[in-house]
């Protein structure tokens, strides 16, 4: 998707609702344990009022590439800006205590460069993004069905399970500080288990805080 057509698409999707809490907010509040905060593609500031509410951070940034989301984000008091996140960040080396890209990076056809500027201006990096080869997924292949993950209206072009993410945290130059699985959640221990123990498979969603190796 270029430019232009994600603004539409960003747009289209910020008019007609907001966020509520889910396993992705959940799991970056735990991970993020210092200010100042960047968040890349942060929508409506949602997450960035989280960490206000919950753990006191002030100094709190959001880029996106949305005007109808940041016009949003700035309506809670953030401190917020229309950026095309592809290019390179409008901040200095190691500005950010932590950069957080919460279910962002499959938005874009080529995710690295993005990492590896959030590695550049932030000393932590927590990211979360769904997998592409969770099981109800493959199932749905085998009976024909577009997998969740992929249809139109999810705007996902880049593909990740658990590999894929490793490789590219590599080539960024950054390393596992900590992760998180979310299983099945109907299974209970059994199903945070199996996400744990087998990823790609059993987890619909990765969650990691990454660190400068």
């Amino acid at each position: 998707m270029k430019a232009s057509q994600a603004q539409v698409f960003e747009d289209r999707r910020w008019s007609s609702h907001g966020q509520g809490m889910v396993w992705r907010h959940r799991v970056a509040l735990e991970m993020v344990t210092e200010d100042p905060v960047l968040d890349i593609g942060g929508g409506d500031g949602f997450f960035l009022s989280l960490l206000q509410q919950h753990k006191g951070f002030r100094r709190l940034y959001l880029l996106d590439i949305s005007p109808v989301a940041v016009e949003k984000a700035r309506q809670k008091g953030l401190d917020a800006h229309v950026t095309d996140i592809t290019k390179p960040l409008p901040y200095p080396d190691n500005y950010f205590a932590a950069a957080c890209a919460l279910d962002v990076l499959e938005h874009l056809y080529d995710p690295l460069p993005t990492l590896t500027e959030m590695a550049r201006v932030a000393r932590q990096i927590v990211l979360v993004v769904p997998n592409f080869h969770y099981w109800k997924d493959r199932v749905r292949m085998i009976f024909g069905k577009v997998p969740f993950q992929c249809k139109p209206a999810r705007g996902h072009v880049y593909w990740f399970n658990y590999a894929v993410l490793q490789e590219m945290i590599s080539k960024a130059g950054l390393e596992v500080d900590a992760n998180d699985f979310n299983g099945p959640g109907r299974l209970g221990k059994l199903g945070k288990w199996l996400a744990c123990r087998f990823p790609s498979l059993f987890a619909d969603s990765f969650a990691v805080r990454l660190r400068k190796s």
